[in-house]
């Protein structure tokens, strides 16, 4: 059985294009012009909450796969991008020992329709997003057993890992409410399941878009509420408010340090006018990988992370995902260590 679904999934990336790209990604090295990506950072209790950042590379790879292969009850896999074969594997080898599997995928992304095919031939519940015009299911989580959630911007495409971007590893109530989200969606998609109440916890704040529109006033008032610095690494940035907030922000005398990514634009008019109010803005210096995060630090120790480009789609259009983080220099300090690296190397 094993071997068929193996023999699915790699016609079905073949389809769409993606067959050439290992199991498991082998990368080089960065080059002189590309900042290295760091290790997941250590553990850090937040309240009741614990939490981990990962960076982009093999290792935050590696150890989704290791949350896979040790879940005893359940998974809750939602995704953008998903053609990492090895991830497919994985789910396919853990339901094959009788975890209980579950998919949401976007079926409009031809990688993830591809590995789809895959997963439901292996008995796998897949359940497409109802997308439509002007939208897609940008979300990127996985739960295992309840107990331990992994959300963020990282795709699980099969280039992923050379992209530069942010996930966190939660344990705590907010693995609740992160698994409240799915199981909101699991309605969207026409499941007849009860959607539990949100659990409280200051310390990790779930936003979501569809149906609300909660992470638009998480960016809004992580910018608002900066004394002395912003850092915001950001893949698309053309949302007027987002870019307002931080024109003002630098009027009051905060240092802001916007770093974008060069192939996307759209950005272009957005990064004019932040530099016409004094904001430090510089393109990531790319040898072919993307600086695909979406994430802000404030005052080295507020963070707001996930998958929502500041953008009118991000914020309003598609189904998106982000984690405030407040007050914890930890966590903060962890993605510091990555922005600065990417900063310096793009000078």
């Amino acid at each position: 059985m094993r071997s068929l679904v193996a023999a699915v999934i790699a016609v079905s990336l073949a389809i769409c294009g993606c067959a050439s790209a290992p199991a498991v990604a082998g990368l080089q090295g960065p080059t002189a012009t590309e900042a290295p990506l760091l290790a997941p950072a250590a553990a850090v209790a937040d309240g009741a909450d614990t939490v981990t950042v990962l960076r982009s590379g093999e290792p935050t790879f590696a150890e989704l796969n290791r949350l896979v292969d040790g879940a005893r009850a359940s998974i809750a896999v939602e995704v953008y991008e998903f053609g990492r074969t090895d991830l497919a594997a994985a789910l396919v080898r853990t339901h094959d020992r009788g975890v209980a599997v579950t998919v949401i995928d976007d079926p409009s992304e031809a990688a993830t329709a591809s590995t789809a095919i895959g997963l439901r031939a292996a008995g796998i519940d897949v359940l497409d997003y109802p997308v439509r015009a002007r939208m897609i299911d940008h979300v990127k989580l996985l739960v295992v057993d309840a107990t331990v959630a992994v959300v963020g911007g990282i795709n699980w495409g099969a280039g992923s890992a050379a992209n530069h971007d942010f996930d966190v590893e939660v344990r705590g109530p907010a693995v609740t409410n992160l698994a409240r989200v799915f199981t909101r969606d699991l309605v969207t998609c026409g499941r007849d399941v009860v959607v539990p109440a949100a659990q409280p916890d200051r310390a990790v704040l779930v936003g979501a878009t569809l149906p609300g529109a909660e992470i638009l006033p998480m960016v809004l008032a992580a910018i608002a509420g900066a004394q002395r610095s912003l850092d915001v690494a950001m893949y698309t940035l053309t949302d007027a408010a987002a870019v307002d907030a931080m024109e003002v922000a630098r009027a009051r005398g905060v240092a802001v340090r916007v770093l974008l990514d060069p192939s996307e634009r759209p950005s272009d008019p957005s990064a004019a006018s932040l530099e016409a109010h004094g904001v430090a803005v510089r393109l990531y210096r790319s040898s072919g990988e993307k600086l695909h995060a979406k994430a802000v630090v404030a005052d080295g120790a507020s963070v707001v992370l996930g998958s929502a480009n500041w953008t009118v789609s991000g914020f309003e259009h598609n189904h998106e995902l982000d984690v405030a983080i407040p007050g914890d220099t930890a966590i903060a300090t962890a993605l510091e260590q990555q922005f600065s690296s990417d900063w310096m190397s793009s000078g």
